[in-house]
This record gives structure tokens, C-alpha cells and sequence, in this order.
């Protein structure tokens, strides 16, 4: 069974040789050194030799718009132009990006390059972290009491352009991609960071708008929500996720048994080994314990995609990691 049977038998709740992993969020020169610590020459060799199933593009659209801006991100947006609105003639106002002046060259040759795995394509479409950045997080938190028509707008228009963001990544694909992931963390350590009610009315149908997208494409969706998002878990279902990653087990709510007997056969769980302090600390052999219980709340049968609690980086030894996956490949 090769790296895309396998993620995509256990997304859809189908026996598996073995569960399949991934390492979501864990930064390049991390992989680089795992690679060099076992003896492989590659990133890529590196996945195969420790059962790596999930190719994470490292490349997104390429912003070239070569015209002065202010500081801007990734995707060319600027900062905090929504720090004071107060209509929704303002927020209309706004001109986005031109979708045009983004290049695909470089992630469809990623896409081409990594087709032995499961390939998740380049979108971070954080349309709840965009609302933050534009309209500044004290702004942006009390849009939603204050003004909550602006803010429906401003969301509505985020999400306006991620759609096409989303499409022309999907079409750079042209088929080839597996999974498409949307980054939005509505969790913190111990609660929610916005109210589920408030989720419900303001981000809930914007994302929906995602999801049909990228269903439309007929690739799988993941949904990356750090924290204790447990009360939303059931929304995403609806909406239609595939995937919930990163599963953050220290936080409130989000023990993986428990959701693993509640949620079983509705949604494949990624993540779930803990990054706070068992990957860091260990020692390895509570490490491939916990990794063989993890893995025995959903045995073959699907349903699970082993990787840590977030993205791997310098404060978990190699040879933890290589526990992780290691045992994960024998379980």
C-alpha cells in the first residue's frame, strides 16, 4: 500500500496496513536534521525510511507584485488597514490583492515533484488570524459586539479573496493534489479563543465557503485548529471536514480517547502526540508507549494520521521523533 492508498483509506474510515503519519508544521532545517541524524540524503528519503506518508507543499502562491506596499504578508495584504472602520462602505472600499499577480510556478512543481506521497497543498487561508491582522486583535474582538455588521464584512470580503486564492491553487494542482488544508486557531490553552456562538455566526459560514471549494475539486479538507476546540469539533464535521489536525492533547477538552470514542468513523484525527512535554522531555520508551496507545484507539480501521500535538521543532531530540514514528511503523 503506497502513501496516498493509505491517507486516503483512512480518511475514509477503511482498513490500512498501518496508520499513516505526517509531520504538519514541522519548519525545514527541523526535517533537514532528522534526515542527516538517520543517514538519509533527503527530506524525502527521510519520510520513506520513517514511514512518512503526508507531503506538506512548502511553497504557496508566489506574491509578484513588484509596486511600493506597506509591511504586508504573504499573501500581500497589508496591515491593519481596518484599525478604525466604522461602515461597511469602508471595508467594501478596501482593494485586496489582484489574484493575477500571484504565480503558481513554483508549488506546481512541488505538487509534480512529491506525487509518492499524499500531497497537502500550499493554502494557510487563516481567515480568522487575517481579521485579527487587519483590524488589530483588541479592534478585531470587539467588531464583533460593536459593530458586528463590519465585521461580517470584513470576514466576508477575507474570505472573498481566499476562495480565489484557494481555486488557483487547486487549479496549479491540476488534479495532483490530495488534501488541502485551512489554518484558523480558534483554541487557546484552556478555552475557546472567541465564544462558539460567536464562531457560529461570524466564521462558520465563511469557511463553509472554503470547504465547498475545495470539495468541488474532489480533495480531501483538512481543518487545523489549535487549542480546546472541542466545542466546535461537531461544526466542522458538518461543515464537512475530512481532517481535524493538530489535536492538542494538554489542552482543555481535547484528551484523544475520549475523542476518539465520540468522533470515531465522522472525522480522521491528525495529530495527538504530545509536543508540550512527552516529545520534548520523553524518555523514548514512554514515547512508543504513547504512540502504540494512540494508535490502538483506532488500530487499522482508520480515522487516525499519527504526528505530534503541533509541528516538531528544537526543543524535541531526533531520536524522539524517530521513537514517534518508529513505533508507529511497527504498532
Amino acid at each position: 500500500m503506497n502513501s496516498k492508498e493509505r491517507v486516503r483509506r483512512a480518511v475514509a474510515f477503511k482498513e490500512v496496513d498501518r496508520v499513516p503519519a505526517g509531520l504538519f508544521g514541522t519548519p525545514t532545517y527541523y526535517e533537514e536534521g532528522l534526515a542527516k541524524y538517520i543517514g538519509t540524503g533527503s527530506i524525502e528519503e527521510m519520510y520513506c525510511a520513517l514511514g512518512v506518508d503526508i507531503w506538506h507543499c512548502k511553497f504557496g502562491l508566489k506574491y509578484v507584485d513588484d509596486t511600493p506596499n506597506p509591511p504586508q504578508n504573504y499573501a500581500g495584504i497589508t496591515k491593519l488597514p481596518f484599525e478604525y472602520v466604522y461602515t461597511v462602505d469602508e471595508v467594501e472600499a478596501y482593494e485586496f490583492p489582484d489574484i493575477s499577480k500571484f504565480d503558481a510556478a513554483e508549488l506546481a512543481k512541488e505538487i509534480e515533484e512529491h506525487q509518492q506521497f499524499a500531497v497537502c497543498g500550499g493554502i494557510n487561508s487563516a481567515i480568522f488570524h487575517h481579521y485579527l491582522w487587519m483590524c488589530g486583535q483588541e479592534n478585531a474582538l470587539c467588531y464583533l459586539k460593536s459593530q458586528p455588521d463590519v465585521a461580517k464584512a470584513i470576514i466576508r470580503r477575507i474570505t472573498d479573496f481566499f476562495v480565489e486564492y484557494l481555486k488557483k491553487v487547486l487549479e496549479a494542482g491540476r488534479g495532483k493534489i490530495d488534501i488541502i488544508e485551512n489554518c484558523n486557531d480558534f483554541g487557546t490553552q484552556r478555552s475557546m479563543f472567541i465564544s462558539p456562538d460567536d464562531f457560529r455566526e461570524f466564521f462558520k459560514p465563511q469557511l463553509k465557503r472554503l470547504y465547498d471549494t475545495a470539495k468541488e475539486y474532489g480533495v480531501m479538507y483538512m481543518q487545523h485548529s489549535c487549542g480546546a476546540i472541542a466545542p466546535i469539533i461537531p461544526d466542522f464535521i458538518e461543515m464537512g471536514a475530512d481532517i481535524l489536525n493538530p489535536i492538542q492533547v494538554m489542552a482543555d477538552g481535547m484528551d484523544i480517547e475520549r475523542l476518539a470514542k465520540e468522533y470515531k468513523g465522522k472525522i480522521t484525527f491528525y495529530g495527538g502526540i504530545d509536543t508540550q512535554h512527552l516529545l520534548p522531555e520523553g524518555p523514548e520508551e514512554r514515547i512508543r508507549e504513547e504512540a502504540r496507545k494512540t494508535v490502538g484507539y483506532f488500530d487499522k480501521e482508520g480515522g487516525y494520521i499519527l504526528s505530534g500535538s503541533q509541528g516538531l521543532l528544537d526543543d524535541i531530540p531526533y531520536s524522539h521523533a524517530v521513537a514517534m514514528l518508529e513505533e508507529n511503523m511497527s504498532a
